[in-house]
């Protein structure tokens, strides 16, 4: 950028400033006007504040290493099979030990950690609202009240349901939503219910009696696990609190209305508040809900989400956006992906997201999520797709078009062909050119169910800049040829909702050969995601072996409505006191940014080799400036001082011919006289007395002697031009013109004379009597200012000539090891550190202004293939660009790149233009 400023100038465009002078009178104060910036310079000015030199995010939230660094996070090239089968051993161990445990003292399992039974009778609501969050306002009024949707009561399975059962029978159609607005994750749940061994591979190991559940989710690249206990929220607050129900029932005149009560309000599914089974007896839902909440931290970070994300979580497959209307052909996406659901892959679809409204469609609610759980194709050759709604309520939100519960379309044998019963299980079928036309958002995600698939990661923070452009980041060596899966995504904000700051990401990425970087030479981009931000992704059903690189580029959006981070703990913990919820939500922010430690602390280490080189070098480039020009300053005063010394040497010697023909001259006048006098001593001559008196009184010439005018003149104008020269050290300088000096006996008495308008009296020094005389003539303010200039040059001068500090005229390096690693001033210090200004705490425009932009976005990509020696490896910055790697070039339909035109000149040495 033109006019940048260099890097010790503050990055915070709010720093202090001193304060405008006082005044008496305030009101006779005028307001000065800004002066106006020239165009470009006010334009570089904006963009200098708006975004920092330096971008920066804060990696740990909690005041204590409260997560070990991690290691091996870069994991190996690994079967995927290897890292599930790791996460379950472990939650399979831990479980395992918590129920010996239980035995041996006799006591169902109760979490410590999660324990909803106190939180909820202590009010402090940690399980249900996220940090900043009131969606469930927990407090006696809402507790007690009959109209709040909060949860009432919190029970244990064995008092919830008369016969309790856990996976007995997992069936898609048993997933009902609840009181919380995850629709998303019952569609997952049920899609996750139709493919074989789905919630078994889920939930790895439990004790019902013990009351002890272990379940794995996906999240950021690995498999975690999360164990609960078997208490769930109710709806209806229990018999011994008040409660209108209560009230109700005991105006009925039996003995067990307390028996009645808890079979009416708090027994069976229907009494959980959040998400339940159908099956009045079946818990595996309501208990995978929980424990997928407790991962979280919390119920209301489930609020609001997209399938893809959900089947993500729970399979551990990846996801890839689609819109109907950009599916090329029909028919292959029929064959080769719709008609392998719950095999190779997993769908989710809506409708309506962008549409302002919560409409129906012949039916179909919009903005509300979809799951596909079978696809057919009937003898007659009719492709038909069956849809389930996690609603499951009674003909609410489903398909009232062809092939909808009681249309037209069914026969006898068509109901036989696919086994479809008239009910009221949210299941509904529709055919699969209406499905395309009615449905306009599909996840689909794919599943690994061959063992050979491998995963290989890496993790890194990226700064993301205001105009974001492509950066070499990763390299991929791959052996064999092989199917390539490439994932990018960025951390999953909902782990530590409340903390996810103001910036929101969206990731983009190029798949090129090694050796062919251009942007027209690409094999492959990845797919956008419009909805779905965590993570984009391209399969690529062959690749040769080889070696490629990937270009990533990550666009910030900045909501300034949102806290910062730093701003969400600054409030959490202004009062100063016991915060398990900050802990709580702090540790998870912690544990998910700890995947980049590694990488930027070597990219910091990086940086700040890179900018001591640099500050290092500046300072030596600027001291041998300031060498050379005291080299030079050095080689002129020789040389100026050789020049006047010839010259005083001329005048000298001038002088003294001078004085030499004035006595040859008086000695000849005095002999003619003589002679005139002898001449004239006849009659009528002189007496002796008369003689005596002109022998008295010494020989001048006249003034208007031309001998004696030459002389006058000449001398006069030697000593003006001395005096300018011996003046300064520095070069001659222009001097103005002084009178004309005349030439006296140096025995003769003068006269003083007052100085005018207070300058000194002139100098009787025969050598400096002009030079000073016209030193005295008052001067313009730049040539003060010149002869200042001059001779503090020459004064620094003379000080470099004797100093052997910092300031030597040699330009050693070694005085770079007086400097520190941390020091990137880029001019040698002259002086000591000035103290710091006095902090002003008036507001100014910038304070006024939001902070500038600092985004920073902690990235990883995954690599699914099945090359056991696949190498991925992380291009570090070099350089100066940052820690972004080497620069790519833009997209080739980018319409801005294009807006250049054709630029061939260069490359093909012929016109720019065609």
């Amino acid at each position: 950028m033109h006019g940048y400023s260099s890097s010790e100038e503050s990055d915070d465009p709010r720093r202090p400033r001193s304060q405008p002078a006082s005044s008496g009178n305030n009101q006779d104060q005028k307001k000065k006007r800004k002066k106006r910036l020239p165009p470009q310079q006010s334009i570089n000015k904006i963009w200098k504040k708006f975004s920092n030199r330096k971008f920066h995010k804060a990696l740990s939230v909690l005041p204590f290493d409260s997560v070990a660094p991690r290691l091996g996070l870069d994991r190996p090239n690994e079967l995927l099979s290897e890292g599930y089968e790791l996460a379950a051993e472990e939650c399979r161990r831990k479980v395992k030990k918590i129920v010996q445990e239980c035995r041996r003292v006799n006591m169902r399992y109760r979490d410590p950690g999660w324990d909803l039974d106190w939180d909820l009778k202590y009010e402090k609501g940690n399980t249900l609202n996220y940090i900043g969050s009131n969606k469930f306002e927990i407090s006696r009024s809402t507790l007690l009240g009959s109209k709040a949707v909060v949860p009432k009561a919190v029970k244990r399975v064995h008092e919830i349901f008369e016969k309790p059962a856990f996976m007995k029978d997992v069936n898609g159609s048993d997933v009902k939503q609840g009181g919380l607005g995850d629709c998303w994750l019952m569609s997952s749940l049920t899609a996750l219910a139709s493919v074989e061994d789905g919630v078994p591979r889920c939930c790895v190991a439990y004790d019902t009696k013990i009351g002890i559940y272990g379940f794995l989710f996906y999240r950021d690249g690995e498999w975690v696990y999360s164990i609960v206990d078997d208490k769930l929220y109710l709806k209806s607050p229990c018999w011994d609190s008040p409660s209108m129900q209560r009230d109700l029932l005991q105006q009925i005149d039996r003995e067990d209305v307390e028996t009645v009560y808890r079979r009416t309000y708090q027994t069976g599914s229907k009494a959980l508040f959040f998400a339940q089974c159908k099956d009045q007896n079946e818990t595996w839902v309501p208990l995978l809900e929980k424990a997928y909440a407790k991962a979280h931290g919390d119920y209301a970070s489930l609020s609001g989400g997209w399938i893809g994300e959900g089947l993500e979580d729970l399979s551990g497959g990846v996801t890839t956006e689609l819109f109907s209307s950009d599916i090329l052909d029909l028919d292959a996406f029929w064959d080769n992906e719709m008609s392998k659901v719950n095999k190779e892959f997993m769908f989710g679809c809506s409708t309506g997201m962008l549409d302002y409204g919560y409409g129906q469609r012949d039916g179909i609610s919009e903005a509300h999520a979809y799951v596909v759980t079978d696809a057919r194709t009937l003898k007659s050759g009719q492709r038909l797709v069956k849809l389930r709604n996690p609603w499951g309520e009674i003909r609410k939100g489903l398909w009232e078009g062809p092939w909808s519960d009681g249309s037209k379309e069914w026969t006898t044998e068509v109901q036989e062909e696919l086994g479809h019963k008239f009910g009221s299980d949210s299941v509904f079928w529709i055919s699969f050119e209406d499905l395309v036309r009615k449905y306009t958002h599909f996840d689909r995600t794919r599943l690994f169910r061959d063992p050979d698939w491998r995963c290989c990661q890496r993790w890194i923070g990226v700064d993301v800049p205001w105009k974001a452009e492509y950066h070499e980041k990763f390299r991929i060596k791959l052996t064999k040829d092989s199917p390539l899966i490439l994932v990018l995504s960025q951390l999953d904000g909902r782990y530590f909702k409340g903390l996810q700051g103001q910036y929101s990401f969206r990731l983009h990425f190029r798949l090129h050969y090694e050796d062919r970087p251009d942007a027209e030479d690409y094999i492959v981009r990845s797919h956008g995601n419009y909805f779905m931000k965590r993570s984009v992704s391209v399969e690529l059903p062959d690749l040769p072996a080889g070696k490629y690189i990937v270009y990533l580029k990550v666009t910030g959006q900045r909501d300034q409505e949102q806290p910062s981070v730093e701003d969400v703990v600054k409030r959490e913990s202004k009062a100063r006191v016991e915060n398990e919820k900050l802990a709580q939500v702090g540790y998870a922010y912690d544990l998910a940014h700890s995947k980049a430690w590694e990488h930027m602390d070597r990219v910091a280490k990086i940086r700040k080799q890179r900018d001591q080189k640099k500050a290092s070098s500046c300072r030596q480039q600027e001291r041998r400036r300031q060498w050379e020009r005291r080299h030079i300053s050095r080689e002129v005063t020789k040389k100026q001082k050789k020049k006047n010394g010839e010259k005083k040497e001329l005048k000298k010697e001038r002088k003294k011919e001078l004085k030499q023909k004035a006595a040859e001259s008086s000695i000849k006048e005095a002999d003619e006289d003589k002679k005139a006098a002898v001449a004239e001593s006849g009659p009528g001559g002189k007496g002796k007395s008369e003689e005596a008196k002109d022998d008295a009184t010494p020989s001048v010439e006249s003034k208007d002697s031309p001998d004696a005018s030459i002389v006058a003149f000449d001398v006069g104008k030697m000593a003006l031009h001395d005096g300018s020269d011996s003046g300064s050290s520095g070069s001659p300088t222009d001097t103005p013109k002084s009178e004309e000096a005349s030439i006296f006996p140096s025995d003769e008495k003068k006269e003083d004379v007052p100085p005018i308008n207070g300058a000194l009296p002139p100098s009787i020094d025969d050598n400096d009597a002009a030079a000073e005389a016209a030193a005295e003539e008052p001067k313009p303010a730049a040539d003060i200012e010149t002869k200042t200039t001059t001779t503090a040059t020459a004064t620094v001068t003379a000080d470099a000539q004797e100093s052997d500090g910092d300031s030597s005229d040699s330009p050693i390096e070694d005085w770079e090891e007086l400097y520190s690693s941390d020091d990137y001033t880029r001019k040698p210090r002259q002086f000591p550190y000035p103290s710091p200004a006095p902090r002003d705490d008036y507001d100014t425009e910038e304070e006024k202004m939001p902070a500038p932009w600092n985004a920073v976005c902690i990235v990883g990509i995954r690599v699914y293939s099945k090359d056991s020696e696949l190498e991925l490896l992380t291009v570090m910055e070099g350089g100066e660009l940052d820690g972004m790697g080497e620069k790519g070039q833009a997209d080739l339909d980018d319409a801005q790149d294009n807006a250049g035109g054709v630029r061939l000149g260069e490359e093909n040495g012929g016109c720019d233009g065609l």
